[in-house]
């Protein structure tokens, strides 16, 4: 019996490691038939910013995204440039959705209780175009729920994913 307890508490324990893992939710899509691994100096293509875009009216979110991007690349060996091989731009999407927590137990009579919470879950989009075409040649997606307590650290996790998944890309990796 007590093995039984030690390894449903371990999975309990697995699956809640994994659910924080899964946490930010990062993809990636590109054109196969252009070769990223030319990239090697970039710049950030003047946005304006529309009512209702949630960096309009965030100046703070927007800025903290820029230096993310900017940092991220510049670590990975990128540089910016006045003539860059390519362009970034980046947009934020987000919405209210429900965190539901089922905290009942027992097959039979469930006792426990289920706590429901609002969370805002947000959406980071960045996109990269050629800068001598300027086709759209790579995108990335980072979507998670947002803590504002935490928008440094996540966004920096979202961007750190991001621009390693692009490096992937550029060695023709999915």
């Amino acid at each position: 019996m007590k093995n039984f307890r030690n390894i449903i508490a371990g999975s309990v324990f697995l699956l809640l490691c994994a659910g924080g893992a899964l946490a930010q939710t990062v993809q990636t899509d590109y054109d196969r038939n252009f070769n990223l691994a030319k990239f090697k100096t970039f710049g950030f293509y003047q946005q304006e910013r529309r009512p209702g875009d949630p960096l309009a009216a965030s100046p703070i979110n927007d800025r903290r995204i820029h230096d993310a991007l900017n940092a991220q690349l510049s670590i990975n060996g990128l540089n910016a440039s006045e003539q860059p091989d390519f362009w970034i731009a980046y947009f934020v999407s987000t919405k209210q959705g429900l965190d539901i927590q089922d905290n009942r137990f027992g097959l039979l009579q469930r006792m426990g209780s289920v706590n429901v919470s609002q969370v805002t879950e947000g959406t980071l989009v960045v996109i990269f175009a050629d800068a001598t075409t300027k086709q759209e040649v790579w995108r990335g997606y980072a979507s998670g729920t947002i803590n504002p307590k935490d928008l440094n650290r996540d966004v920096n996790k979202a961007v750190t994913k991001l621009v390693q998944k692009f490096k992937k890309n550029q060695m023709g990796k999915s």
